[in-house]
């Protein structure tokens, strides 16, 4: 299994950002859905794959599935501002919750299909789909002959696996999958 390390930068942040979506989201697993928020969320991918849907959208998605009661929810009916926990918490520990010297992926030794994401904002486990998203880009980057696993190799493994929720959300956008495999492809001749 790659760790972090193996990431770029860009494809590094992203999947650090769809780790704190799913605990945002009061979800205890990191599915595709997270990576593909991260991905729009984040700097447009390499010309010429062009994603193809909105932030919104997308949010909106996940929202539909998210239970109707989060975290913030329960806590505000207390009085509690989860918002400004956070970032007293934050600025008491001066460590920004994005810092990518600050997370790992790492693999259990007594369970070798459990894969963590683990940060200062999030300790997460990937779930099935999520697992395939980061080993199918690894196997993308080595077929390029890459060293570094880019956004784009996320892309790939998000398209790799056709029942999955993150291209479930994709259709339901509208997206054109197979102009987005092909842009997907020429960049790979390219790069």
């Amino acid at each position: 299994m790659t760790t972090i390390t193996r990431f770029a930068p860009p494809a590094r942040q992203t999947l650090i950002r769809a780790g704190m979506l799913a605990r945002e989201h009061a979800r205890d697993r990191l599915s595709t859905e997270f990576v593909l928020l991260a991905l729009a969320e984040g700097q447009p991918l390499a010309r010429p794959v062009n994603l193809g849907i909105t932030v919104a959208v997308i949010r909106a998605e996940i929202q539909a599935r998210t239970p109707a009661r989060s975290d913030r929810d329960l806590l505000a009916t207390l009085g509690i501002d989860l918002d400004e926990v956070r970032r007293r918490v934050l600025d008491a520990t001066s460590t920004r919750p994005d810092d990518p010297a600050l997370w790992r992926l790492h693999r259990s030794r007594l369970r070798p299909l459990r894969v963590t994401l683990s940060g200062p904002a999030a300790d997460v486990a990937l779930d099935g789909g999520g697992r395939k998203v980061i080993e199918v880009a690894e196997w993308a980057a080595r077929r390029g002959r890459r060293t570094m696993i880019d956004r784009e190799d996320l892309l790939w493994g998000l398209l790799a696996d056709g029942s999955s929720e993150a291209v479930r959300i994709l259709r339901l956008g509208s997206v054109d999958l197979r102009r987005l495999w092909a842009e997907l492809q020429r960049w790979h001749r390219s790069a």
